[in-house]
């Protein structure tokens, strides 16, 4: 719902004659109760009401009132000539036009009479009250922002005097008139006890009207706090923070309009608050609908969206009174009708191509949007004096309590969407235990890729840096016995993440503990591991350098599509042959190189050189490269100081 309840859903005479039903009681009462009326009717066409004869309930004042446009504080003196003024009736002059004018009234209390008090229904902030010249402090002009719809004043009367002169000093401005309300619905005069009464009822029927719409609202804001803390559980599904920011703003702005409409709140609220707050929300209806779905986007949707989100500014100018409230309604309406009518079309797509959930939304999401741009069209229908569409506007009635359609669709979305949020959530919530307990048996699976310690290798000085990423990685490293003296050193780095990756790992690490028995050569090793991968590894592939380090400073090195190692500031010329686990027959060639005392071997994964900052750039070769003479513990440092996103191994070979 977008805008204030039209002129003709405020509380009328039949909230009066049920007052005074109350206060006179039934039977010969309420036959003299008729009978004065009849005779009272004759004097309040005059200039001055006569309620002398009536000591105990209420009195209207509506009739006879005198009125004249400007502004003068004259006009509020009891002595002032108003006979030339124009007559009229004050609960019949319809909505407010703007401008300033001026009311007045005489009528006359019986003598003596005890605590009289005046009721006046109007537009708090929109008049000023004057009884016989005398300011009423509580019934004055406000500022723009503090004006509020038709609410009840009492103003008690002077004991000490029968007769009165009422001034109403009124200015309506554009932030009020915009929205058609009236100035005042009534003015009564009576006992204390009677005027109390009246005035409970008059309140009570404000409240009532607008109570179901703001508990529904409230409603709609829990749910939305019920989304945001889906969404703190789970981060990566962002369509329940989507749906939070849907739920809360909707019922944000409808509350804002019912407290305005009731005269809790101030119309500016609603004006410049409430209303606009429906462009918003559907900005958000349409991301979480695509988020939900799992798609994206498009152009013409975002330039959509951007066009929704500049129409706000549209609302001020109605405010200021640049534009009238009735095309102003129909623009919201044709607005909002496209998500309210493509959404669903879109979700029906989805679903015939096999989008199940997407399935889920088409109905929820026809109601919300839908339903606004009815109520839009039945509200344009009743300002405009065309009639025939109001009752798109007119509350649903449920036994005694009044639902507006777009309370009554929010509330269904709110079921609806409660349904299909508990079974994504619950069936996310069993993919992210299943998801946990991979990642926990990987990272286990993982720690055996990798020595707890260091064997000593007679003549070398061995040391290594493993930091494995957030997610389970693929890199391994491992000394192994070659024979004869001689020592392997194997570095690898399986593709993929998760216990799939670490899998694939530990079958590597496993063959190549048999193969390093049979005393082989790098390049041989390769050669039969490869061969074992592609026979038993379910896709993915694994990257691999393998030294061979003799006990007199010799290195013999064969490199499975790994980085090559460094020696002294260097990169080694070393053939990089396929990565192993692609094709059965690879062949992988090696060289011979010497380590003399004092120099060093690095072997390191990719994990170093594609550390990346936060704008995008790598460690990359270079950085790597300068790096290359470092211990292992200081180059792992400087890649995750980085912007580490993958693992990063590092094992470095000193010849002593």
């Amino acid at each position: 719902m977008t805008t204030l309840s039209p002129p003709n859903d405020f509380p009328d005479a039949t909230i009066r004659a049920s007052t005074e039903a109350v206060l006179r009681g039934s039977g010969t009462l309420g036959a003299w109760w008729v009978l004065l009326v009849g005779l009272l009717c004759p004097l309040l066409q005059g200039q001055v009401v006569d309620a002398t004869k009536w000591t105990s309930g209420t009195t209207d004042l509506n009739p006879g009132w005198r009125t004249q446009a400007g502004d003068d504080l004259r006009w509020a003196q009891p002595t002032f000539d108003d006979r030339a003024w124009n007559t009229i009736e004050l609960d019949d002059m319809g909505a407010a036009q703007p401008g300033w004018r001026w009311f007045r009234l005489r009528f006359k209390l019986a003598h003596g009479h005890p605590h009289e008090h005046l009721l006046i229904v109007g537009g708090e902030g929109v008049y000023a009250a004057y009884v016989n010249g005398q300011r009423v402090d509580d019934a004055q002009l406000k500022p723009w922002y503090a004006l509020k719809r038709p609410v009840e004043e009492i103003v008690p009367l002077d004991d000490g005097a029968d007769d009165f002169t009422l001034a109403l000093r009124t200015h309506a401005i554009p932030t009020y008139t915009l929205w058609h309300l009236p100035l005042f619905l009534t003015i009564t005069v009576g006992s204390a006890d009677a005027i109390d009464t009246e005035q409970r009822a008059w309140e009570s029927q404000r409240f009532y009207q607008a109570l179901p719409s703001i508990a529904i609202n409230v409603i709609l804001v829990l749910a939305g706090l019920g989304a945001f803390a889906l969404f703190r559980s789970q981060r990566t599904h962002a369509e329940y923070l989507w749906l939070g920011l849907y739920l809360f703003l909707v019922g944000a702005s409808n509350g804002l309009l019912y407290s305005s409409s009731s005269g809790i709140l101030s119309v500016p609220w609603n004006n410049l608050v409430g209303d606009p707050l429906i462009f918003v929300v559907t900005v958000m209806q349409i991301e979480f609908t695509f988020r939900f779905a799992g798609q994206r986007v498009g152009r013409v949707w975002r330039a959509y969206q951007g066009l929704l989100l500049m129409l706000p500014l549209l609302a001020l100018t109605v405010t200021l009174g640049w534009l009238s409230i009735t095309p102003y309604i129909l623009v919201e309406a044709a607005a909002i009708l496209p998500a309210a009518m493509v959404l669903p079309v879109s979700l029906l797509v989805w679903y015939r191509h096999g989008n199940r959930e997407a399935g889920w939304l088409i109905l929820p999401s026809l109601l919300p949007a839908t339903a606004a741009a009815l109520y839009n069209v039945g509200s344009a229908s009743i300002f405009t004096g065309w009639g025939k569409l109001d009752f798109l506007a007119d509350p649903l009635t449920l036994g005694p309590v009044p639902l507006q359609i777009s309370d009554t669709a929010d509330f269904l979305f709110v079921l609806a969407i409660a349904v299909v949020m508990f079974f994504r959530f619950t069936r996310v919530s069993r993919e992210q235990t299943r998801v946990a307990a991979e990642l926990d048996a990987a990272r286990e699976m993982q720690q055996r890729l990798v020595p707890a310690m260091l064997p000593l290798v007679s003549g070398y000085a061995l040391d290594a840096a493993f930091f494995p990423a957030t997610e389970v990685g693929g890199d391994f490293y491992q000394v192994l016995d070659g024979g004869h003296g001689a020592s392997l050193v194997v570095v690898g780095d399986v593709s993929g993440k998760g216990l799939k990756a670490a899998m694939t790992g530990a079958l590597a690490m496993g063959a190549l503990r048999t193969l390093a028995k049979e005393g082989l050569q790098p390049a041989a090793v390769l050669t039969r591991l490869n061969r074992q991968l592609v026979e038993t590894a379910d896709g993915g592939f694994i990257t691999c350098v393998c030294v061979r380090l003799g006990q007199d400073g010799a290195l013999t090195i064969a490199n499975a599509g790994h980085l090559a190692p460094y020696c002294n500031g260097m990169e080694l010329a070393v053939e990089a042959g396929l990565p192993l686990g692609i094709v059965a027959d690879a062949e992988y060639a090696e060289r011979t190189f010497r380590l003399e005392t004092g120099e060093c071997l690095t072997l390191l994964s990719d994990g170093v050189v594609e550390a990346r900052d936060a704008g995008g750039a790598l460690f990359g070769f270079e950085r790597t490269l300068a790096f290359s003479k470092e211990t292992a513990a200081a180059i792992a440092a400087a890649a995750r100081a980085h912007g580490q996103e993958d693992d990063i191994t590092v094992v470095t070979v000193e010849r002593r």
